[in-house]
């Protein structure tokens, strides 16, 4: 150890050779381009977005197809807004629809839809919507066609080929294609078996894959093919949550036995479904957040979901998160703490062994560190661990496996002067650039308890207005099923004003405090009147905010009320000034002080 933190210290590598020497299966420039993309959008609109289905049977007529506002340029301005770097249009799903009008299909598409849309390039209007705001267009044209009387034939393949063929000529660069692996099974198949569907297999090789991915690679040498399973290729991360394994190498065997650069893309709907539903909202951001470092900060590309609507736009509530999470994720990555504060980065090597040193010139809080592998040489790390030196003792905050293209590790908020990441591979480690000390913004889901709130321990209730049944501790408990309620047992009602006073067994600084209404479906007492009391020594007592809290019986989550500054205080009286129902008991779940 000694030896390993001589040469950290004096800028000299132990058994640097080999770190310039190539190892396992590399990445394609097609594949280091989509790493850097990090997050990407698949976009499903169609004749499921009329009829609530996911999987549409092809047998829903395009006069069902009726949209008064299409505009796919609102769709990929919300998306850019959204941090994403590229779409991926499903240009035909399973039913069999052509979001074009293709030459190959003019019966089922765009071509064949009423009114002012009929012939509508939704393909070509969302590339150069793409190429307008600075992002790389992809395509997905379902493999499985549940509306052609040839699938399973031999001459379904000449028409899948012809499309894609059309779809890699005619719409400029193409970033990604994909293909579903779903395929065989139920369909209308042109009406087959009097218009009851039936279930059709298709053989092994039957879609030619290798056949696609070469004309792929002829047109496009920079694309990817999700689901190909050869070169090329990238891998689905196995579930549909936006979350890729903890443990996840590139390097990966294909159809073929031989083996490939496949990283891991994570897709999942923005809503509930791939296709719009009106009673599905969007995903809330404390989920996106989670997703983002489950995905990209494991070395994966986050594939979201987007869904417009019967209108043809993607609704406001799908806008407005999307661009909440876009600045989430631009402000994440806009600092690096080590190097705006001048950090001094060092390493030490010991064979396969990498320790990383970042030392600031004063401690700095952060809750987040950030690191690549060079992946055009190989991926190598096996495992890491972070610690950081706390007033000169070294603590381990954070451990994982592999590394890849990118990782970043969350843990609590730390503040500290020294980063220390020990990583090691089944050959030497490369890293690209130096390690990034960033601080991850909590985000609160709405009626989450927050982190920031105090340490309740030690807390006790000193006096309360109703003796019986003399519940006031519930509302310190940490537990929002049990409640403080005025209302004793076989006696009337007593209303408001209603109190308690705690105790907080020491000196606290306040900001404000979070109310938790009960939550139980009863309105019963639920406190929408207050007074917030402090004192020094649980005798005289100081108002320091008084108000109400709106919107209840609607909506009754936590609520944060914020003082006008800042106040210490041991002591603490909370005054129910006014419930609903009738006025005539206070009754609610928790207090927090933040």
């Amino acid at each position: 150890m000694k030896k390993i933190l001589f040469a950290v210290v004096c800028g000299f590598c132990v058994a640097c050779s080999a770190v310039s020497d190539t190892y396992g299966t590399l990445p394609t420039k097609a594949h280091l381009k989509y790493h850097k993309r990090e997050i990407i959008a698949i976009v499903h609109w169609g004749p499921n977005t009329y009829t609530g289905q996911e999987w549409g049977f092809g047998n829903v007529s395009p006069s069902r197809v009726t949209p008064d506002s299409l505009d796919p340029e609102q769709w990929v301005k919300a998306m850019a807004d959204g941090g994403i770097k590229a779409v991926v249009l499903v240009a035909k799903h399973h039913d069999g629809f052509c979001l074009w009008p293709s030459k190959y299909n003019k019966d089922y598409s765009m071509a064949a839809v009423p009114g002012k849309c009929r012939n509508f390039d939704i393909v070509r209007a969302t590339e150069k919507a793409c190429r307008k705001y600075g992002l790389e267009f992809g395509a997905y044209l379902s493999p499985w066609d549940r509306y052609r009387a040839d699938y399973a034939r031999p001459s379904y393949v000449d028409y899948f080929h012809n499309q894609w063929d059309e779809l890699m000529t005619d719409y400029g660069d193409i970033c990604e294609i994909w293909l579903d692996g779903a395929n065989g099974g139920d369909g209308w198949y042109g009406g087959a078996n009097g218009g009851r569907g039936e279930r059709r297999s298709i053989p092994a090789g039957y879609y030619q894959k290798p056949r696609l991915l070469a004309n792929l690679h002829k047109k496009h040498p920079e694309a990817v093919a999700f689901g190909g399973h050869y070169n090329w290729s990238i891998k689905w991360c196995g579930n549909e949550r936006g979350t890729s394994p903890e443990t996840w190498w590139n390097p990966s065997k294909g159809d073929d036995g031989k083996e490939y650069w496949m990283p891991s893309e994570a897709d999942t709907p923005f809503r509930g479904g791939w296709f719009f539903h009106a009673h599905e909202s969007p995903k809330p951001m404390t989920r996106l957040v989670d997703m983002y470092f489950e995905s990209v900060g494991r070395g994966a590309v986050l594939n979201l979901g987007i869904a417009p609507d019967k209108r043809g736009l993607v609704c406001e509530a799908d806008v407005k998160r999307l661009k909440e999470f876009g600045d989430y994720v631009r402000k994440f990555n806009s600092v690096d703490i080590a190097a705006k504060e001048g950090a001094q980065y060092s390493e030490g090597r010991d064979r396969n062994r990498l320790i990383l040193n970042v030392r600031l010139p004063k401690a700095a809080r952060f809750n987040c560190v950030d690191f690549k592998e060079k992946i055009e040489l190989g991926q190598r790390v096996e495992n890491f661990t972070v610690k950081v030196n706390i007033d000169g003792k070294w603590t381990e905050v954070a451990k994982g496996t592999t590394v890849g293209y990118r990782r970043i590790v969350r843990f609590d908020e730390v503040e500290a002067s020294e980063v220390r990441v020990t990583l090691k591979g089944r050959a030497a480690p490369v890293m690209d650039g130096n390690v990034a000390l960033r601080y991850a913004p909590e985000v609160v889901a709405e009626g989450a308890k927050r982190k920031d709130t105090l340490d309740k321990r030690g807390w006790k209730i000193i006096d309360e207005s109703c003796k019986k049944p003399g519940n006031a501790k519930n509302v310190i408990d940490g537990n929002e099923k049990t409640l403080w309620n005025t209302h004793p047992v076989g006696q009337s009602p007593i209303p408001p004003p209603q109190y308690f006073s705690v105790d907080c067994g020491k000196v606290v600084t306040m900001k404000g405090f979070d109310y938790v209404p009960r939550m139980d479906n009863c309105m019963h007492g639920m406190v929408d009147g207050y007074e917030f009391f402090v004192s020094d020594d649980g005798k005289s007592w100081r108002l320091v905010k008084a108000g109400g809290i709106g919107n209840l019986a609607a909506n009754p989550v936590r609520n944060r009320i914020v003082f006008d500054s800042p106040v210490k205080a041991r002591y603490f009286k909370f005054n129910a000034t006014h419930s609903l129902s009738g006025n005539n008991q206070c009754c609610f779940a928790e207090i927090d002080l933040w």
